[in-house]
């Protein structure tokens, strides 16, 4: 097949083709045909440049994006490009370290742990060694040690690492390195890796083995990296490790779209390639392919106001289209019902509810938004919610599949040995476990030699025995039967699907259509296995693939629905018509990200992320007051807003002020007066409302609630902080 890379690429795309031999910067703007451009690269270094496949590697941030990489490049090719390295960090990290397993204090076997896994194991932690979840909240400590190992710091590595530990969390800081002692413990225990043990350990081996360094040094004798921004401090590591020495290296980003520095991502790796990388060439691509002219002059007003980034303008020849829609609303009730009718109104214009999206900055915002669709019959799909693989049933039979493929973890075997219900109680469960605990041996290994355990009743040792043989059986058949057959027979076996609809709950009968949902997706991926590989995929090819599935992986584009999410989870997605609510101080910028200058150009970021969503409708808008409780909060425009030229929108319903307005401390008088008790009957002063009069004083001072009744006739709940005792 030939392939006219001058006519299906701009100018700035097709360098970034030809560029192969130096370290190679693509600052790519939102829409701008990066993914096009890595594939066309690829295809380049195969066809042209006459590199192997399996000297290339190319990294994504989804499953989705790497599955789309690979088959686009097998159109362009014409043939089949199986040896490929395409995925994840996750996913490439998880091939390496099966591979080298000999160098590794666990066996290939090993179970990829998801949030859930970690939270009960840490529950069984806290249980054991009479932690305080209160003092020592569990997800504040998983976060404290995904921080230290994002910076490659295992627990013996600690003691080197100069913690920063104040008066009022000393406690604290001095409490969670003993746990990140115990969890990493029990995770080897459980032959078990967390999503950021792929990554530390991958780092680590690649960083202190040189073998195993200049064996993929020498593979990978090109190297491609999608969503630079999003990168942390483990993933440069390997980067680094494996490119530093040939310095073939391609990486492809925004910094004007870093947005996950809650994840332990830096900016700081592409803001500084050039220095990591001599002779490092930067190439911008700023033709944007996804939205019109209006949208993209509104993005770039946003963003320009970020002083940490490479500049870039983006432009595009798709017209200039509507310009965006600024909407101020009495009330979030009023920002969802009118949000929910304009919707309608454009899926009478012809738009698909599929092509719209709702952005908010925080899952609680959703809520106002589903009842809006619910009275209205819009269907809708909250992206990030509870997925698939996290419902009751599956992770019951995930549970099985994992002690099947890894007897040594203990956690699954505790979740599935009375489930379905088999007459194994709490107290035999304890004497299982005190027994392998005497013994130092797994709880597999002790149900399988349970006649030993003494303490247990013999009809129930029979019991267990009878459970232990048909794990076993399977464990052994794990080893040669394709996935498929495996999980018919175990989901038969344990009779669940009658088990399920026997049940007069139809929350348990709604269980069997997702069983038959699981058979379904085992059923797809096989075909896609067999497809590429010419063979049928085994348990140990399929749970991975399960493990390391993201949000957006699970995204369904072809239901006709309208999607609702955070502006995190819109990263890498697109819409026609995109609304984008709740604009307001404490929301976006989020109250937690206004005491730092990068937490509020992060915080910009995100907005501009969620405008270059949209490709021809953009629909912006915020409430005036909130419902927070049972109190109305009055609201100020988000200083993104403020900062911004009118004549960028269309138009809008209410007088904002397009400069910037005083902050609230502006509104507030000296102590000696927020200090002072409200009465009733006492006027006040209102900065956006005017006079208004004290109906009702709840509390004292600064927070105290007042009910006030203004001039203009509105009614609310307003804190004491927001109103003077007297007009300015």
């Amino acid at each position: 097949m030939q392939t006219d890379f001058k006519k299906e690429l701009n100018e700035q795309q097709l360098q970034v083709v030809l560029e192969t031999e130096r370290p190679l910067l693509v600052l790519a703007g939102a829409g701008s045909g990066k993914t096009r451009s890595l594939i066309y690269r690829c295809a380049w270094l195969i066809k042209e440049k006459k590199v192997s496949p399996q000297n290339i590697l190319m990294v994504t941030f989804t499953n989705k994006a790497a599955k789309e990489m690979q088959e686009r490049l097998q159109n362009i090719l014409g043939f089949s490009v199986r040896y490929l390295w395409v995925g994840t960090f996750h996913h490439i990290c998880t091939q390496i370290l099966r591979n080298e397993i000999t160098f590794l204090p666990f066996n290939r076997n090993f179970t990829i742990y998801d949030e859930d896994d970690q939270l009960s194991l840490l529950k069984k932690i806290y249980k054991e060694h009479n932690l305080d979840r209160e003092r020592f909240p569990l997800k504040t400590v998983l976060n404290r040690i995904s921080t230290y190992k994002n910076r490659l710091l295992l627990p013996e590595d600690l003691n080197e690492y100069n913690l920063e530990i104040s008066m009022e969390t000393y406690k604290f800081d001095r409490m969670v390195p003993k746990i990140y002692t115990i969890y990493q413990q029990n995770l080897l225990l459980n032959n078990a890796l967390d999503f950021d043990d792929l990554l530390l350990y991958t780092a680590k081996l690649l960083q202190n083995n040189e073998i195993v360094r200049k064996k993929y040094q020498q593979q990978f004798q090109y190297v491609m990296i999608d969503e630079y921004q999003d990168t942390n401090y483990a993933q440069f590591e390997i980067v680094h490790q494996i490119a530093s020495e040939h310095k073939r290296i391609c990486v492809v980003g925004d910094d004007d779209q870093a947005i996950y520095s809650f994840r332990g991502a830096t900016i700081r790796n592409i803001l500084e390639f050039e220095k990591d990388y001599a002779n490092a060439l930067a190439i911008r691509l700023e033709q944007n392919y996804r939205s019109t002219s209006h949208i993209l002059k509104l993005a770039n007003a946003i963003i320009l106001n970020n002083r940490h980034r490479h500049s870039k303008i983006l432009w595009s020849e798709l017209g200039e289209g509507f310009k965006p829609n600024l909407f101020v609303y009495n009330d979030d009730m009023e920002e969802a019902n009118r949000t929910a009718d304009l919707i309608l109104q454009l899926y009478e214009e012809g738009i698909p509810f599929r092509e719209i999206a709702v952005l908010y900055r925080t899952n609680a915002q959703s809520r106002i938004f589903e009842y809006a669709f619910l009275q209205r019959n819009i269907p809708y799909t909250i992206v990030g919610t509870v997925h698939f693989y996290q419902r009751k049933e599956i992770r019951d039979l995930l549970a099985y599949l994992t002690v099947i493929f890894n007897p040594s973890d203990n956690n699954s075997l505790l979740r599935i040995i009375n489930e379905p219900p088999r007459g194994i109680g709490t107290t035999s469960v304890s004497r299982l476990l005190e027994y392998a605990s005497q013994a130092h041996i797994t709880l597999y290994q002790t149900i399988q030699n349970v006649q030993a355990v003494q303490t247990i009743q013999p009809g129930i040792r029979k019991k267990i025995a009878e459970f232990a043989e048909k794990l076993e059986d399977w464990h052994r058949k794990a080893q040669s039967t394709p996935v498929l057959d495996l999980v018919k027979e175990v989901i038969d076996s344990l009779d669940l699907i009658n088990h399920y609809k026997n049940s007069q709950d139809p929350v348990e009968i709604s269980r069997v259509e997702n069983l038959i949902e699981f058979v379904s997706s085992v059923s797809e991926f096989s075909e896609r296995w067999i497809e590429e590989y010419d063979k049928s995929p085994l348990l140990a090819d399929f749970l991975p693939f399960v493990a390391l599935q993201t949000d957006i992986d699970r995204v369904n584009e072809t239901a006709d629905t309208v999607y609702l999410m955070t502006l995190h989870n819109a990263k890498g997605l697109e819409f026609e018509s995109v609304f984008i609510t709740g604009l307001e101080q404490e929301l976006l910028p989020h109250l937690r990200s206004m005491n730092s200058k990068y937490s509020i150009e992060e915080e910009r970021r995100l907005l501009y992320v969620g405008v270059t969503r949209a490709k021809s409708r953009l629909f912006l808008s915020y409430a005036r007051s909130r419902r927070k409780y049972d109190s109305f909060y009055f609201t100020e425009p988000s200083i993104f807003l403020q900062e911004l030229d009118p004549n960028l929108f269309a138009g809008y319903n209410d007088a904002i002020t397009f400069k910037r307005i005083p902050n609230r401390k502006t509104y507030i008088k000296p102590k000696s007066l927020t200090n002072k008790q409200f009465y009733i009957g006492q006027k006040v002063w209102h900065s956006e409302y005017g006079q208004g009069l004290v109906l009702n004083v709840d509390g004292t001072g600064p927070e105290a609630r007042l009910t006030i009744s203004f001039t203009s006739g509105k009614l609310a709940k307003i804190i004491a902080s927001y109103v003077s005792p007297e007009p300015f």
